[in-house]
């Protein structure tokens, strides 16, 4: 157990800057938090919940797979180190989810996985809610982790209580900027995590809608009365930390091709539409529910956790009120 203050987490990173790239929470224009490579904003030592995931240095937007010049075909591969400080419990547990998807039925994603054997993962302990929008403990979170994580943080004060969690944990620790810690540490570490345990008071019933959803009372005209309301912007899909729905494409490059694959959502009528042009999922009503169900239903059944990790960007982003947390509340109304 080690110590780092906070007034020496800037020194810190500038130094690890130098052998990987750094990404932290950063303000950009005072107006946004976004989770960027150190220096592009300004670290002023805000955590908070960033706009976008960090699943985007996992899994990208857009990101370049295959190039195609002649007779030759080659995999194109980022395996960059980098170094994350600041991710949240949820969204490292929803990394730890998309781990579990590109890695499925035995069958590897190596653009996903390059990337991520080569990430070096600080997570920082909430030990309150970064948002009124934050259910982590009803969707069957914590506030903080149990393991997978390289190093974990806990907010004291005016330092951190730093707890390794993996071999490159260990290694970040001996840094010179961590400190020893003292006996009286653990028994504060305790305290932190009790009240970070009681602080959360969304508690939208997500327990109950999913028991809900097993039962099948959710019909047809409950999720098209939903879908009345929503106009299909996507904006859930893009700021969800586990969606991982995907297009493939190949565009000219100089000599050849580039197969390229980007975000793409189960909401949007051309994500299910088949070739011959009949869609198993016609309506915006059966898409809603499909999206919901593979978070809420189908994950537990398959992998025994719920999909979704109780951020609440989706609640945050939807401009007509059908986050997550909304949904929930009208499942619990059947």
């Amino acid at each position: 157990m080690k110590r780092l203050k906070k007034e020496n987490v800037l020194p810190f990173l500038k130094e690890m800057n130098k052998t990987e790239k750094v990404f932290c929470p950063q303000w950009v224009d005072d107006r946004d938090l976004l989770f960027i490579p150190l220096g592009e904003g300004e670290y002023k030592g805000d955590i908070g919940k960033t706009t976008i995931s960090v699943k985007t240095l996992v899994f990208p937007q857009t990101e370049d797979i295959i190039s195609f010049r002649g007779e030759s075909i080659s995999k194109i591969i980022d395996s960059s180190k980098k170094l994350l400080f600041g991710i949240r419990p949820c969204e490292m547990k929803a990394i730890q989810l998309t781990d579990r998807f590109m890695k499925r039925d035995d069958i590897a994603d190596p653009h996903y996985l390059s990337k991520r054997k080569e990430m070096t993962t600080i997570v920082i302990a909430c030990h309150e809610p970064p948002s009124d929008t934050c259910f982590c403990i009803d969707a069957g979170g914590m506030p903080y982790l149990e393991n997978g994580y390289d190093v974990q943080l806990f907010d004291v004060g005016d330092f951190y209580i730093a707890i390794a969690g993996s071999e490159r944990g260990e290694e970040i620790l001996e840094n010179k900027y961590f400190e020893q810690g003292i006996e009286e540490d653990r028994e504060k570490l305790e305290e932190i995590k009790s009240k970070a345990r009681h602080s959360q008071n969304n508690k939208p019933g997500l327990k109950n809608a999913i028991e809900i959803l097993k039962e099948e009372k959710a019909d047809e005209d409950f999720w098209e009365r939903l879908a009345d309301r929503c106009i299909n912007c996507g904006g859930c899909v893009y700021v969800c930390p586990t969606c991982t729905c995907f297009n493939v494409y190949d565009i000219p490059s100089q000599g050849g091709y580039v197969r390229c694959r980007s975000w793409d959502a189960c909401l949007h009528a051309g994500f299910t539409r088949e070739t011959s042009g009949h869609n198993p999922r016609p309506t915006q009503g059966s898409r809603l529910a499909r999206r919901h169900e593979h978070k809420l239903k189908f994950d537990i059944i398959n992998f025994g956790e719920s999909g979704c990790v109780g951020c609440g960007r989706c609640s945050d982003t939807c401009p007509v009120g059908l986050g997550a947390i909304e949904i929930i509340q009208e499942l619990n109304k059947l």
